[in-house]
């Protein structure tokens, strides 16, 4: 009985140690099984980031600041304020009739100046504005748009995606050809646009002649780069000057529209008067720049090539050339305005005497003391600009464009700019 008690106690204590031994394993288990876990979940958990500095954060803010403010300030640079406070910023506030009375009652003319691009438009404008009695746009820095052009920076018409041409010729290598070059717009191409799209008259476009606002918004936008040349001692342009002139190569497609939106009838009351007959003088004369159709065909691929990275076909450059130049010519039939011819050619070859006929042509001194002093503040000007053109086009040219020229000759005659197409 003793035995069996013992038994039972020592079998009772065998399987207490023996649930011991099991809880001990147990819990030695679980603890590994733990630290595996801390161990994987520590293995996967991301690193925490180490914070910048307060002078590691300085350091990176001045060296970004430092960055953008030199782009925005060689930008400055380049185009002046307007990239900061916009086009309309400088704006005058005149209304309608107010820029009405005012030119008419101050008997002021308006040049405007027009023709294909590479043609000239821009030296014989400086040669025009540099006149006591004439007053244009400022340099880049005072317009902020590339070479001045009234079209780039007012939004009553279009620009015909000029300026714009980057965009469309970045990352294409290949020369465009055909049907699909002809559908864009742009330098050496805005042309060949369907016509009532591209050209823009007092007929397809009346309804803007009827807004008195359309000519006010133009003045008041042109106005103050007139008023404040520097010329003038950057205050009272247009008061102090007879003419003032505005080029934009697109004003060849828009002729007799600016004809009618600068000499609109606005009343005192701020309509428009479209019943009775226009008055017989108008404010408004016109330019028209044109260049041989070799060179100027060359000089717009070499262009488009060296600062845009694009390629246009000759043939496609030569059609815009010849339809441009008819709308020029359908316009000065229709314009009411005086309107004069000038090549550039015959200025480089003969600045003086191309500028005397300009000034006789818009009534302003043409003394020749004047002239001289103009041309001395010119840059240098090439007596041949075509020549290089010429020598390419003899050398490599006509070999490959050749039939170009006789397949357009007869309309190139037609043109009646006075061009030998024989150069070779």
């Amino acid at each position: 009985m003793k035995m069996v008690v013992k038994q039972r106690k020592g079998k009772s204590k065998g399987n207490k140690d023996s649930s011991s031994s099991k809880v001990r394993i147990a819990e030695n288990y679980n603890a590994d099984k733990d630290s595996r876990g801390k161990k994987s979940k520590s293995a996967v958990a991301p690193k925490r980031k180490k914070k910048l500095s307060l002078p590691q954060l300085f350091l990176f803010l001045t060296c970004f600041f430092s960055v953008v403010g030199g782009i925005l300030y060689r930008y400055y640079l380049k185009y002046g304020i307007s990239i900061f406070v916009g086009r309309s910023f400088g704006d005058y506030k005149l209304t309608p009739y107010e820029w009405r009375k005012y030119i008419d009652d101050n008997d002021k003319t308006i040049l405007l100046i027009g023709g294909p691009h590479r043609s000239g438009t821009t030296i014989v404008w400086e040669a025009i504005k540099k006149h006591p009695e004439i007053s244009g746009f400022g340099d880049r820095f005072e317009t902020g748009v590339d070479y001045s052009e009234g079209v780039l920076f007012q939004e009553l018409y279009p620009r015909f995606g000029v300026g714009l041409e980057f965009k469309k010729n970045f990352g294409r290598p290949k020369r465009a050809k055909g049907e699909d070059e002809e559908t864009q717009d742009g330098l050496g191409r805005f042309a060949l646009l369907p016509e009532d799209i591209v050209h823009w008259t007092k007929e397809n476009k009346s309804k803007y002649l009827k807004d008195p606002s359309n000519f006010s918004h133009l003045m008041n936008r042109f106005a103050p780069y007139w008023d404040k040349n520097s010329d003038f001692g950057g205050k009272d342009g247009m008061e102090k000057s007879k003419i003032w002139v505005e080029k934009s190569p697109q004003n060849g497609v828009l002729t007799t529209f600016l004809e009618g939106i600068y000499n609109m009838p606005v009343q005192e009351d701020g309509s428009v008067d479209i019943i009775t007959p226009a008055k017989t003088k108008t404010c408004t004369q016109f330019l028209y720049m044109t260049r041989h159709p070799i060179a100027n065909v060359y000089a717009i691929e070499t262009f488009v090539h060296d600062s845009m990275g694009g390629f246009i076909d000759f043939e496609i450059l030569l059609r815009n050339y010849i339809q441009l130049h008819k709308y020029m010519k359908m316009d000065e039939k229709a314009l009411d305005s005086p309107a004069m011819w000038s090549r550039l050619e015959d200025f480089t070859s003969s600045p003086k005497q191309q500028l005397k006929e300009i000034y006789s042509f818009l009534h302003v001194s043409s003394d020749e003391s004047i002239i001289d002093q103009v041309i001395e503040n010119l840059d240098d000007i090439k007596p041949y600009p075509n020549e290089k053109y010429f020598k390419k086009w003899c050398a490599e040219g006509r070999k490959e464009h050749g039939h170009l020229i006789e397949k357009y000759s007869v309309e190139l005659k037609n043109l009646e700019l006075g061009y030998d197409l024989d150069v070779c």
